[in-house]
């Protein structure tokens, strides 16, 4: 079954959210999330913001300054992905 669901997840996806699994405690800006994940700025803004949606992430801003690190209640499922 997690064969299939990597299958069914676009792979730049997955490695953005292998940046957050490495660490789900860890804050991360934008521009270290791209560079981590070797994924263009732009596609990561658009990922980190579906991801938002959903809840995956939390968001917290400082100033104008956004960090993003993984819910607590996804972690465990989204490891098994890895």
């Amino acid at each position: 079954m997690l064969k299939i669901i990597r299958e069914l997840i676009d792979e730049k996806l997955l490695r953005i959210l292998k940046v957050f699994l490495n660490d789900p405690l860890e804050l991360h800006h934008i521009q270290d999330i791209s560079n981590q994940s070797k994924v263009p700025l732009a596609t990561t803004f658009r990922a980190i913001n579906k991801l938002t949606e959903l809840s995956i992430l939390e968001v917290k801003t400082i100033s104008k300054l956004k960090l993003y690190k993984m819910n607590k209640k996804y972690v465990k499922e989204l490891e098994q992905l890895q």
